[in-house]
């Protein structure tokens, strides 16, 4: 296909710029994945450059899959691919294959969310004493915080930081168990590129970045070690829609871009091929609340309809999950929307107050509805964490966090002191946790009383990966079937197992089971895009990100949650949140909002406790009117 073929003037200016660095400004629904996949075309057809110049980087691994995807459609099931992945993935990978230094644990290990928390978390607890499982979890991510600020790279910063002793516990507890954590790789790919282990990477001409608003501070300074090996610079983004705060990105990288790569070109999309006019003009209203925005034109297309703009009120979310699902049957019944263009966003859902509710509404009028969670959700259960446990043991027979979390979950009768009694033999010896496992198996009696039961275990798990030491792991997906059907009885959880591994092949492109279970461990979980097909998809906000609909709901827009407990710069982050949430819709959107909440969401929000709920400050003074939910619905 011509590179150029059924694009707008604009996206063919901005996908064929060449000879400097550029930023291209895309609003929502203009076509920036669009334009990336086409400027990758450019790049081959008109400049002569060999796919293998071509580095892409995206922020989610869904988002990697949709433009690996679409470049191979342009290109041919056999043309050769760009290098196209996350930006977490290529600072692995680049790790993996260079890094000789003695600052990580080797071989590099990247724990995953349920280990961070189940594991490392509580070894930590109790390794400390005197601290609860909270102030854990808040070192933690002051630590994730620093490294993704770089404020770890401050002078002196191990002294200030603020409890020495749980940072010494921490450094002791990865090096028995030889992990990374996922929010640290790409600052140890900064390092080790400052430090000279790692070489920038001199293959690539061109380097694209897509979600440029998306990058904190540590993100922006390894992009920036990357172009100044003579890389051409292409990021594409939006300010407006830089949601990641918890994560400390900063809208502020893409507003200076054009500041910090001299020479660079600033390039616009500017016609939205999604929203409806109404819709459009209330998003806006929305992001120009933001003083410290870049000014951009964003119109609708010339084909573009009024659409349709709903603010309802509501007593209580009882009668706001009755009008949702009135609404929901009459769009589909009334005006042909398939249920899978019907998505519900919340701002927030623990354990799905805020879903259930709107769930069974829809339920009893036989809508098909599906509540989107973790898409790994099943691999934190038994089954499925044991599964992957196996097969991780299967890649590499010394996975230290692998037998940890296998000793601690599987029904062996050894409980928390046994496995403190390991790990302080580790620690006594100087070893790794799988060398202490072994030493007790040649004997027993180092831990006694309890020695025999660690052999035992050790035994069983070894019994079950020596059945598959002759299986033949080129066919992946076959041997992980054949696998999942030996070791998950329950069908249903089989199921949702290998769809998620099913899933993450198809995606990756995983050639072998380290790359499989590599692409697993740095996925964001439920930031991930994910949707449930043939249903209306009830999904947080965030996991809405790259998503779009016929009709969008927006579920309590209220101050208690937008913005909430935000404050100073966050506030920021939640009105882009609900400017983002907004332009997922295409034609219809309807916004809720109620004036009390009572049971288990009346202890959710910024006034926990109280039942009384007020319109986001966000909303005051907009085109949009409240009116009454129940009287829009009666008139429908």
């Amino acid at each position: 296909m011509p590179w150029e073929q059924d694009l707008t003037d604009e996206q063919i200016n901005a996908a064929s710029h060449i000879g400097r660095h550029a930023r291209l400004l895309a609003g929502p629904g203009t076509g920036k994945t669009l334009c990336l996949t086409r400027r990758i075309l450019y790049l081959i057809e008109e400049e002569d450059a060999n796919a293998s110049d071509i580095l892409a980087l995206t922020f989610t691994r869904a988002a990697t899959a949709e433009l690996r995807s679409r470049i191979n459609v342009e290109l041919g099931e056999d043309a050769e691919l760009p290098y196209v992945s996350t930006l977490h993935s290529f600072a692995l990978r680049t790790i993996l294959r260079q890094f000789r230094g003695q600052r990580l644990p080797q071989p590099i290990r990247v724990a995953d969310d349920y280990e961070e928390r189940y594991i490392i978390q509580e070894d930590l607890k109790l390794i400390l004493g005197n601290i609860n499982i909270r102030e854990v979890r808040d070192y933690l991510s002051q630590l994730s915080a620093d490294w993704e600020r770089l404020t770890a790279d401050e002078p002196d910063w191990e002294q200030r930081f603020p409890n020495p002793a749980f940072l010494g516990a921490w450094q002791e507890h990865r090096q028995i168990f030889g992990y990374v954590l996922r929010a640290e790789l790409v600052y140890q790919l900064k390092h080790a590129i400052d430090e000279g282990e790692v070489s920038i990477p001199n293959r690539f001409d061109y380097l694209l970045v897509d979600e440029y608003q998306d990058l904190n501070a540590c993100d922006l300074a390894a992009i920036e070690r990357l172009t100044s090996s003579g890389l051409e610079l292409y990021v594409a983004g939006d300010d407006d829609q830089s949601i990641y705060g918890f994560r400390y990105a900063n809208p502020e990288g893409i507003r200076r871009f054009t500041s910090e790569f001299i020479p660079s070109e600033s390039l616009d999309l500017e016609e939205c091929q999604r929203c409806d006019r109404r819709i459009l003009d209330l998003s806006l209203y929305i992001a120009r609340q933001d003083p410290r925005r870049i000014e951009k034109r964003l119109v609708p297309r010339r084909e573009a309809g009024e659409g349709e703009v709903q603010l309802m009120r509501f007593m209580d979310q009882s009668y706001e999950a009755y009008g949702i699902s009135m609404i929901c049957e009459w769009l589909v019944e009334e005006q042909d929307i398939d249920p899978n263009e019907i998505i519900i966003l919340l701002r927030s859902d623990r354990n799905r107050q805020f879903s259930n509710p709107i769930r069974e509404a829809l339920e009893a009028r036989d809508l098909p509805v599906e509540t989107v969670a973790n898409p790994l959700a099943p691999l934190d259960e038994f089954d499925g964490r044991q599964f992957l446990c196996l097969l991780r043991l299967i890649d590499n027979p010394r996975d230290h966090l692998a037998w940890r979390t296998l000793l601690k979950i599987r029904r062996n009768n050894i409980g928390g002191e046994t496995l403190s009694s390991i790990y302080r033999l580790a620690r006594a010896n100087g070893q790794m946790f799988f060398d202490a496992i072994e030493d007790i198996c040649s004997n027993p009696s180092l831990i006694p009383r309890i020695g025999g039961r660690v052999l035992n275990e050790f035994e069983q798990i070894q019994s079950i990966l020596e059945t598959v030491q002759d299986d033949d792991l080129t066919d992946l997906s076959s041997f992980i079937e054949k696998f999942a059907d030996n070791y998950i009885n329950d069908r249903d959880t089989r199921s949702e197992v290998l769809g998620i591994f099913n899933r993450v092949l198809e995606e990756d492109m995983a050639e072998d089971l380290n790359q499989l279970l590599r692409a697993i461990n740095v996925s964001l979980r439920d930031n991930e895009q994910e949707r449930e097909n043939e249903c209306i998809n009830i999904m947080t906000m965030h996991q809405a990100k790259g998503l779009s609909a016929d009709a969008v709901f927006v579920v309590a827009v209220e101050d208690e949650y937008l913005p909430g407990r935000a404050q100073g710069e966050q506030i920021d982050d939640e009105r882009r949140l609900l400017y983002v949430s907004l332009t997922r819709a295409r034609h219809y959107l309807y916004m809720t909002h109620c004036q009390q909440r009572t049971g288990s969401q009346r202890h959710s929000g910024r006034t926990s406790g109280n039942t009384r709920r007020t319109l986001s400050t966000f909303m005051r003074g907009s085109p949009i009117r409240s009116c009454l939910g129940i009287d829009y619905v009666n008139n429908l």
